[in-house]
């Protein structure tokens, strides 16, 4: 990650945004887990919401490699 105030280039914020791009996903399977382990138990609306709390991330996440992308082709 850039230091404050420092301004990444594009190859550095492409990179930046597909590592945590890999580590939503990575996040997003725990929670798939947890969402299932969590079935028919009290614990259960609450898993789902962080379930699809991680999805939310994923699509900001892909949104932003796909930003970092096109302005790499600038």
């Amino acid at each position: 990650m850039a230091e404050p105030g420092r301004h990444r280039d594009g190859d550095e914020a492409h990179a930046d945004a597909v590592e945590r791009l890999e580590a939503a996903r990575a996040s997003q399977r725990d929670l798939d887990d947890r969402a299932e382990a969590a079935e028919g138990t009290a614990h259960e609306d609450e898993a789902a919401d962080a379930k699809a709390a991680g999805r939310n991330r994923i699509a900001a996440r892909e949104a932003w490699v796909v930003w970092t992308e096109r302005e790499r082709g600038r």
